[in-house]
């Protein structure tokens, strides 16, 4: 058995499962990680611009940050951001479009509904798929 694989089964840091792999070696724990990420000083600009015109590694990092959508003392992003998200929805890179489908929930983003359940039903990775379910559940809930 590939013991790295065995040691990442769970967060090293927090004991939880929701761990997910973004490359050979890098991971991301939903849990903590997503606590201990920093806040963005510059505002949304150079983030968006980021997540549309970076190399896969600045946009794995641009959707990152982008998870924490909502939280009140960070002010990440807002509402008016979402046509960027959108259009990041179509990246090559599945965790980039795991984690804009997280950001979109969490903004309540109605008009991405039809975009979210087209990935929740036929992405290529179950990630992606998991988080467009995830997304349209928040929106659906936000939006009754």
């Amino acid at each position: 058995m590939n013991t790295q694989l065995q040691a990442f089964k769970e967060c090293p840091h927090c004991g939880n499962s929701n761990i997910q792999q973004l490359d050979g070696n890098s991971w991301f724990c939903l849990d903590c990680d997503w606590d201990n990420l920093s806040p963005i000083k510059k505002g949304n600009d150079d983030l968006l611009s980021s997540l549309r015109h970076g190399d896969i590694h600045t946009r794995r990092i641009a959707a990152q940050a982008l998870i924490n959508i909502g939280d009140i003392d960070r002010h990440i992003a807002t509402k008016s951001d979402t046509d960027a998200l959108l259009e990041a929805l179509d990246d090559e890179d599945a965790d980039v479009r795991y984690f804009v489908a997280v950001a979109l929930g969490k903004l309540a983003a109605k008009h991405c509904l039809n975009k979210l359940k087209l990935l929740a039903q036929s992405d290529s990775s179950a990630l992606v798929r998991e988080g467009a379910v995830t997304a349209i559940e928040q929106i659906e809930t936000h939006t009754k």
